[in-house]
């Protein structure tokens, strides 16, 4: 069990520490703003639709990797289950934009994030009630650290950057912190909190002894 409860937990960890990074601060700020370029804060239809696409896949690959990570465990989940982030996390995105502007986008779209988890990673764990409060907890932690961190390097450093390089220096920073606070803060709850099913463990352990009476 201890060899399964560590392979998850890397899982996890490593999953978290490539996809926000990579989809979130690398390939968002490409596909949003290195092909329609910069905006005011009433985007074009072809810029709303590039960051809406942009959003799509991080989410998407976000919800693949979790996924993944349960299966380590038993705990097998669809790629339906992720329909919940497709269908909320852009449109909250885009509710924090349009009505308190940045960097409440960012801010909605992960506590969407933690939400939905929290609901949908409920049944898994040792304390239901307390792993709701726990799991919105770390999200609004991640987007806290990666707005503060982000925008913060902005105003002091990238503001001045010409053209994709301001983009994606900002992103980067705004994904970097937030990958490790889900990556770590996860790592240390779901340690404590799922449910590690031991019955594989215990088939491989007499799975040689079955083969020697054989």
């Amino acid at each position: 069990m201890n060899n399964t409860k560590s392979m998850f937990l890397r899982k996890w960890v490593v999953g978290n520490l490539v996809v926000y990074p990579g989809l979130l601060g690398l390939l968002h700020p490409l596909i949003a703003h290195g092909l329609t370029g910069d905006h005011d804060k009433l985007l074009t239809t072809p810029q709303f639709i590039m960051h809406t696409i942009s959003i799509f896949i991080f989410v998407f690959f976000l919800a693949v990797s979790r996924n993944k990570t349960f299966e380590v465990i038993g705990k097998k989940k669809t790629l339906s289950d992720a329909w919940p982030l497709l269908f909320f996390a852009p449109w909250v995105f885009w509710l924090g934009y349009y009505t308190l502007f940045v960097p409440f986008d960012i801010l909605f779209m992960f506590l969407s994030i933690g939400i939905i988890n929290a609901v949908q990673l409920r049944p898994f764990v040792k304390s239901p009630a307390k792993w709701i409060g726990q799991c919105i907890l770390g999200y609004l932690l991640a987007a806290v650290a990666g707005i503060l961190i982000g925008l913060g390097a902005y105003l002091q450093y990238y503001k001045d950057f010409q053209g994709i390089s301001k983009d994606l220096a900002t992103w980067t920073s705004i994904s970097i912190p937030a990958a490790f606070v889900v990556a770590f803060y996860f790592r240390y709850i779901l340690g404590r909190q799922i449910r590690f099913d031991n019955s594989q463990d215990m088939m491989a352990k007499s799975q040689p002894q079955i083969s020697k009476v054989a």
